[in-house]
């Protein structure tokens, strides 16, 4: 009976750390971050705004135009930007760069992740 109970318990284990690693969502290296967005919304996250996040964008930058969630935008060098998003208490940041069309270099936990 042992034996069962162990295996039980590693199985629970390894399903509440694998819930919480599928709480922060991936994409690949380089996928538009247009796309991503969509898929986010789509899979009920929600953009989160950042009332105090300083200097976000210079007036009509394609990259934060119609996106609440920006948190940053670099003005010069590969035009990174972060993105801010939220579900079920997990915040997450997404990095892009690109200054036309903006790619996901990374997707990271900021809060409230396991």
């Amino acid at each position: 009976m042992k034996p069962l109970f162990a295996a039980t318990a590693v199985f629970v284990t390894m399903s509440l750390c694998s819930s919480a690693f599928a709480q922060v969502p991936s994409f690949p290296n380089d996928a538009p971050y247009a796309k991503a967005r969509k898929i986010l919304l789509k899979k009920g996250w929600k953009p989160v705004h950042e009332p105090e996040a300083g200097f976000v964008c210079q007036k009509d930058d394609p990259r934060c135009t119609g996106r609440p969630e920006t948190v940053s935008c670099a003005g010069t060098g590969a035009a990174n930007c972060i993105f801010r998003w939220k579900r079920k208490g997990v915040v997450i940041d997404v990095s892009t760069v690109g200054e036309t069309a903006p790619v996901i270099t990374e997707v990271t936990c900021h809060s409230g992740c396991s």
